[in-house]
């Protein structure tokens, strides 16, 4: 058994897999809504609240592992760690307090490990694979089965939040703000190959959540086997949040509790993405990153085929 502790901007995840011919088997999954982004002060670091939080959190993980005896432990940090002024100061009091070697992925590489995740689902061969998370969003664009490009952006559901919405859900102004700041920096990116994308493969926490969303109030059969929706009709959801307000916010509470705040910032994220690169279809896809890294680094040592 292998242990994938991924510590993000909303969550942490411990997730415990074996291999089977060649595919992560998920035996164990356990969440932590900690939301470490939300513990960044204005000089760029996070709190010592949020770093004890952390280090709970951490230790209880551990607890589990001690039981478990995994063959490895691998450990990995995005973008809260990442775009800290204190990420490596905290990566080295892990490792003192719990023993654990944190390695920050740089934003390309969380991009490129969320494509070898998806790869193991089977997408296409073409197209644009997109990761909405916490405090960035991985952009990566691949053409007969290799990455052409790999980006990230400094912007995710929860900074997002944080930066333009004063209560639960945005205001339809407030929705507009957030489409904005993604558009200008989508702008500023010059990689242009990025254009004109029919199909965006949407992973992550937040990519998950949103099909829930969409599945229960928004697609016509509401079966478990859809895994996509077209962008008019996440258009259709997003400009009746003052409409439908009372009802989204149950809905979400009903599905995913956990994100009630960042979910909506997260479908406005995807939206603008598909907008900007001429994306129709949104297909949801369940594995990303952590089984990317995974099978990378079994790859590394040989291992794939346990």
């Amino acid at each position: 058994m292998w242990a994938v502790i991924d510590i993000g901007s909303n969550t942490i995840r411990l997730v415990i897999y074996t291999i089977d011919n060649g595919h992560p088997r998920p035996m164990l999954n356990k969440k932590y809504a900690v939301g470490l982004a939300a513990y960044i002060d204005k000089a760029n670091c996070i709190k010592q609240e949020g770093i004890n939080i952390l280090l709970d959190v951490l230790a209880d993980i551990n607890t589990i592992l001690r039981y478990i005896h995994p063959e490895c432990v691998l450990p990995f940090g995005t973008a809260a760690l990442r775009n800290s002024a204190n990420g490596d100061e905290i990566v080295s009091l892990i490792k003192e307090r719990c023993g654990m070697a944190v390695r920050i992925l740089s934003g390309e590489e969380e991009a490129v490990f969320d494509y070898y995740g998806a790869m193991l689902e089977g997408i296409g061969d073409d197209g644009l694979l997109v990761d909405v998370g916490g405090g960035s969003t991985e952009l990566t664009l691949f053409k007969d089965r290799k990455i052409i490009s790999a980006l990230s952006i400094p912007l995710g559901s929860l900074n997002l939040y944080r930066t333009h919405v004063d209560g639960i859900l945005p205001t339809q102004k407030e929705a507009h703000k957030i489409k904005k700041t993604i558009n200008d920096y989508l702008d500023k990116l010059a990689d242009n190959e990025l254009m004109h994308n029919n199909t965006i493969y949407c992973v992550g926490g937040t990519a998950r959540a949103a099909l829930k969303i969409m599945r229960d109030r928004y697609l016509p059969s509401g079966r478990e086997e859809d895994n996509s929706y077209t962008r008019s009709q996440l258009k259709g959801m997003l400009d009746n949040i003052e409409k439908n307000r009372k009802q989204l916010m149950h809905n979400i509470l009903c599905l995913s509790p956990d994100r009630i705040h960042t979910l909506i910032p997260g479908l406005l994220a995807f939206y603008t993405v598909a907008k900007h690169y001429d994306s129709n279809k949104l297909v949801t896809i369940s594995l990303g990153v952590r089984e990317g890294y995974l099978m990378h680094h079994l790859g590394e040592r040989g291992n794939t085929r346990e």
